[in-house]
């Protein structure tokens, strides 16, 4: 059994407190992940495909992470201006939780579709070497799924400590994305041979910003770079 630490910095108290008007929008006692195995066993419960080992073996050790709260997207992209707004949530929560990778095209080059970054607020921790992947949520069906793809993406736990973000492409230039509380964003899967069990643990929130730090510092610095950056650190 492999045990992965988790944390959801929502003011849940076994996490770090946040500032009043991101709580605000949070719920304090809500669990964003489920196991996606059972929830296909229920919502594909006749499905041949259910019986294939090949199947059901990937879905180990995955889980389902599902919005916490309701959020509007507003995305207008064209020749004139470009615009990505949320009209339910106030601008403190936007400028903290909303990260606007690229919308058209800047001194980096040009992109087809508008990227954007949402903080998952997710934190996983592991005492030994841990692969975590995030991948789309290809097997549910939301406005959120059907209007943007998650771009993917893995990293070490136990080498590198942040936040999850969940990175997107919108498919088109002008579009709302109206995420509900509960809908599937994306999938969360741990490369372990046996089976993982996720324990609830306090935010490493030094390790977090340790992280940030090497990161902001040169932001295209490989990851096995950045995990030596990180272990030299820590034992210093």
């Amino acid at each position: 059994m492999t045990i992965v630490n988790h944390s959801f910095s929502t003011g849940h108290e076994l996490t770090v407190d946040l500032p009043d008007h991101i709580k605000k929008f949070l719920p304090v006692d809500y669990n964003p992940l489920s196991k996606l195995s059972k929830e296909i066993a229920t919502s594909r419960k006749g499905a041949t495909f259910m019986k294939c080992p090949a199947v059901t073996d990937t879905f180990r050790n995955t889980w389902v992470f599902k919005s916490p709260i309701d959020l509007n997207i507003d995305i207008d992209v064209n020749q004139t201006y470009s615009n990505v707004y949320c009209d339910n949530v106030d601008q403190e929560f936007f400028d903290l939780m909303v990260d606007i990778r690229f919308l058209e095209k800047d001194e980096r080059g040009t992109s087809p579709y508008p990227i954007i970054g949402l903080d998952l607020l997710n934190t996983f921790t592991c005492e030994q070497s841990l692969m975590l992947q995030t991948l789309p949520a290809f097997l549910h069906y939301n406005d959120f799924t059907n209007k943007a793809t998650t771009v993917p993406g893995e990293y070490d736990i136990n080498k590198w400590v942040r936040p999850v973000e969940l990175v997107f492409e919108v498919k088109n230039k002008q579009e709302r994305i109206s995420i509900k509380k509960g809908d599937a964003l994306c999938y969360f899967k741990f490369l372990a041979d046996d089976n993982v069990k996720l324990q609830t643990a306090a935010t490493p929130w030094e390790e977090i910003i340790i992280c940030n730090d090497i990161r902001n510092a040169d932001l295209n610095r490989p990851l096995k770079e950045r995990y030596k950056s990180y272990s030299k650190v820590k034992k210093n």
